[in-house]
């Protein structure tokens, strides 16, 4: 690590600092004529994480337009992610499978040699099972995301619950073969709250949370996505950005930048509890 720590500290200023000029054009850059989420895009997640592992923030309430909100005071959780003592970094996304941003993100992982954990929305994955085998087949993990996004779960009787994660987890394995395990679950609108804790445990799920959210969700433009996972980066940090839920084309955009901001400051990509 001392012998990282320094040149990743400059490297990380300079892409920040490199990036910030580009932020009087980021005006132009938040809506994107182009791009429209698919009709059939489940709810986003988004919002800055909440404090201790049972706070607010995560993906937040849904609009018709299927983005999702929601607010926080910016903690973190250490409870996931990579080694504090490694460079390592954790990359997650959340709400696909979704037709035109998956393929363009697993496209930029490939070319920056990443590893990542795609969070699934279970109907999703049962509307796209082609693209959660691209998924599995380029290497990456997949989490559990509930099968509707529900954000209000922690409200839900534990046979609601149950079913939300079982659902997505059998649409999960349909559309693999049962080739791949799924080890994490990642609850909408907040951290793996303590009363969904004991019900993922039960099913054999490892709680997923994250520590860095650029909230990407509510397409701020792709500079301010990028200074925001780039500036608060730290070794061990999981980001949490989407490939669903709506008009991803921001974030694959940043994703670029972000991987090769993380590229020139030597971390590693591992996956939760990796070093």
């Amino acid at each position: 690590m001392n012998n990282l720590s320094w040149p990743a500290t400059i490297l990380i200023g300079i892409m920040v600092g490199l990036i910030a000029v580009a932020a009087d054009n980021r005006d132009t850059d938040r809506d994107d004529p182009t791009a429209s989420p698919s009709a059939s895009a489940s709810p986003s997640a988004g919002a800055d994480s909440g404090s201790g592992g049972s706070g607010s923030g995560g993906s937040g309430s849904g609009d018709s337009d299927g983005e999702s909100g929601g607010d926080s005071d910016g903690d973190t959780n250490p409870d996931t992610g990579g080694d504090p003592e490694e460079y390592t970094v954790t990359l997650t996304f959340d709400d696909g499978p979704h037709p035109v941003y998956t393929p363009q993100v697993l496209q930029l992982l490939e070319e920056h040699d990443a590893i990542a954990v795609f969070c699934m929305v279970g109907r999703a994955a049962r509307e796209h099972p082609e693209l959660v085998r691209q998924v599995v087949d380029a290497g990456h993990a997949l989490c559990n995301h509930t099968d509707t996004h529900d954000e209000k779960l922690s409200e839900r009787t534990r046979e609601q619950i149950e079913r939300q994660i079982t659902e997505t987890d059998e649409a999960l394995d349909d559309a693999v073969g049962g080739d791949t395990e799924v080890r994490w679950f990642r609850q909408p609108g907040t951290y793996v709250q303590p009363q969904i804790e004991g019900v993922i445990d039960d099913l054999g799920l490892e709680p997923l949370d994250w520590t860095v959210d650029p909230r990407d969700w509510s397409r701020p433009g792709t500079v301010p996505i990028v200074q925001s996972v780039l500036s608060r980066l730290e070794p061990g940090s999981v980001i949490l950005l989407h490939d669903g839920g709506g008009d991803r084309s921001q974030t694959v955009a940043a994703l670029d930048q972000i991987l090769t901001g993380l590229d020139a400051a030597g971390y590693r990509y591992v996956l939760p509890g990796d070093s």
